[in-house]
């Protein structure tokens, strides 16, 4: 490789994209070089294995990601609190034992801050919204959100648990709401988001059905850690969707596993060209199973509640949006309500009703790519 632009990534050799600097200078777009460290870090040679930690230009050290650091320090900590109280035979104490080792082989003796990958500052979720998300005190947590909706909170990480975010938590099995998912999600939460070791909101979430078919619905993607994906691809020639599902039936939920082993399973779409039912075309339903001998998927309308069977060629996904989510919950004096909608417009009517912040920030919300 030549001597590098100032705009061009050292891998690609195009212009560069959430560009990383590492200390000797060299400048990469962020997925090449996570891409680069992937390739080599899950192989046998432990000549690969260093490959992956040196620069692609000059075979300088590459700096542990600053998830890296924030997984080992999760570890060391869960593992310390273990040993305090005197429970180093349970399972749970063996997994954070194996991880610190894992992660202090992989950064070495490395003493300093890590690489931020996609180059944005987060907003750390404060002690106290982390006590009220376990108790379930929503108005602590809405409050705390402000109004209109503070975006930069709304996808606040949890520094001292894996950098969960607050769709991350909400699911969690500690502290799963699926009410305040669904109220996160119209405010414009990114649901994609990962935590330190790579993982969305639905994959916190295989473990809690309701909640994953929330997050399914809202168009969540069905997405592993690239070396999870590459470890799983090389071992067992599985594709990410299998390996996820792989991961589902682990953890007890065969219910999602199942749901999500077809191409519309648990989504929200639309129905169209259907010459025999024209008056269902453009309508909004679940699905909510295929039926693998009949060769159809057994949906539920919005609104009405009505099943049917419908064809796969006769369905399009249309994720739920903040402005368009086919239900709305709110929160006031500490109950939960939930309204249904028969159409697109007239959700858009209520959000639009409920006063110009809240439109405000949806709006913008749905524009921005947080």
């Amino acid at each position: 490789m030549g001597d590098q632009t100032d705009n061009e990534c050292g891998i690609c050799l195009e212009t560069l994209t959430a560009a990383v600097i590492l200390p000797c200078n060299h400048k990469f777009c962020a997925d090449c070089l996570d891409g680069w460290k992937s390739k080599f870090g899950y192989v046998c040679s432990e000549l690969k294995k260093e490959r992956s930690k040196s620069c692609p230009l000059c075979r300088k050290k590459i700096p542990p990601s600053k998830d890296m650091l924030s997984q080992l320090e999760f570890h060391r900590t869960r593992k310390h609190k273990f040993e305090a109280r005197g429970e180093t035979t349970s399972t749970q104490y063996i997994v954070h034992v194996a991880n610190v080792k894992r992660l202090e082989a992989e950064i070495g003796d490395y003493d300093g801050e890590g690489i931020d990958y996609d180059g944005k500052q987060y907003t750390e979720i404060p002690e106290e919204i982390f006590k009220a998300l376990e108790n379930n005190n929503i108005k602590k947590v809405l409050q705390w959100l402000g109004s209109p909706v503070d975006k930069k909170r709304l996808n606040a990480r949890c520094p001292d648990l894996l950098n969960f975010t607050l769709l991350h938590l909400s699911v969690h099995s500690a502290s799963a709401n699926s009410d305040l998912l669904s109220i996160l999600l119209q405010f414009g939460a990114d649901m994609n988001v990962p935590n330190a070791e790579g993982f969305n909101a639905l994959n916190a979430a295989e473990a809690g059905f309701e909640q994953a078919k929330i997050l399914l619905e809202w168009g969540a993607e069905i997405s592993l850690p690239r070396d999870v994906v590459h470890a799983v691809q090389d071992k067992f020639g599985q594709s990410e969707r299998d390996a996820f599902i792989q991961m589902c039936i682990i953890s007890g939920n065969i219910k999602l596993g199942n749901l999500i082993s077809s191409e519309f399973g648990g989504r929200r779409c639309e129905v169209i060209n259907l010459p025999n039912h024209p008056q269902l075309n453009g309508k909004a339903c679940v699905v909510e199973k295929y039926i693998a001998k009949k060769e159809r998927y057994k949906v539920i309308f919005e609104g009405s509640g009505n099943a049917a069977l419908v064809g796969p060629n006769n369905l399009k996904r249309r994720d739920r949006t903040p402005l368009d989510c086919g239900y709305y919950i709110t929160f006031n004096n500490g109950r939960m309500s939930r309204r249904e909608f028969a159409t697109k417009e007239e959700c858009q009517a209520y959000v639009s009703s409920l006063g110009g912040d809240v439109k405000e920030s949806t709006e913008k919300l749905t524009s921005l790519k947080l």
